[in-house]
């Protein structure tokens, strides 16, 4: 048995829109029923979590770059299930199609900002529990916050097969560490590594 658009969407009561309002409510429904079923799957056994990385054989490191993060699978369902909501709605009240393309695009984009911020956060608090700080001691690295005197910035280490942005201080406390010094981690204080500049006369 064929169903077809229209009779679906008269099913649903939207069987009055034509046009682009068609492409608009089949996104809408397509990404909503798309975004629902990911996670059911990521709460009954998190099977979702790994569809974009099999599916493509892409492995999505913690520390990739945001930008990346944006292209995971539910950033991109977002963006569709947002684009189709909010064109439709646009459009269904201002019958100006540029003006809810728009709209759609804007709210579909910031839709997969929010997505990639609560990923990015919750891969962090996922992999938290699993990195040893003391792997830090001994790691080369370089400032990329400003380390001030009896304070605290932040440095680029790479450990546990990772390029991290970790916070930290000097060492020397009173000793103010600019960014794009070269570092090594001679300690850390929990989460915050303690660094010293890198003297390459004691270099061998």
């Amino acid at each position: 048995m064929e169903i077809s658009v229209p009779s679906f969407l008269d099913f649903l009561g939207l069987g009055s829109i034509s046009g682009i309002d068609i492409l608009f409510a089949s996104m809408a429904l397509i990404g909503t029923g798309l975004f629902v079923l990911y996670f059911i799957l990521l709460i009954i056994g998190g099977f979702a979590d790994g569809v974009l990385e099999g599916a493509f054989n892409i492995d999505i490191d913690m520390d990739a770059g945001f930008a990346f993060e944006l292209l995971t699978l539910q950033g991109i369902l977002s963006f569709i299930m947002m684009f189709g909501i909010f064109g439709l709605a646009v459009n269904q009240a201002n019958d100006n199609t540029l003006m809810a393309i728009g709209a759609g695009t804007a709210a579909g984009l910031v839709s997969m900002y929010i997505m990639g911020k609560v990923y990015h956060l919750f891969r962090g608090l996922e992999s938290e529990g699993n990195v040893d700080h003391d792997n830090a001691i001994g790691a080369r690295g370089e400032v990329y916050m400003n380390i001030p005197a009896n304070g605290t910035g932040q440095v680029q280490v790479t450990y546990q097969n990772a390029l991290r942005t970790m916070s930290a201080r000097s060492k020397d406390d009173a000793q103010a560490l600019p960014s794009g010094t070269l570092v090594r981690v001679m300690d850390h204080v929990g989460p915050m590594l303690i660094v010293e500049p890198i003297d390459f006369n004691d270099e061998e």
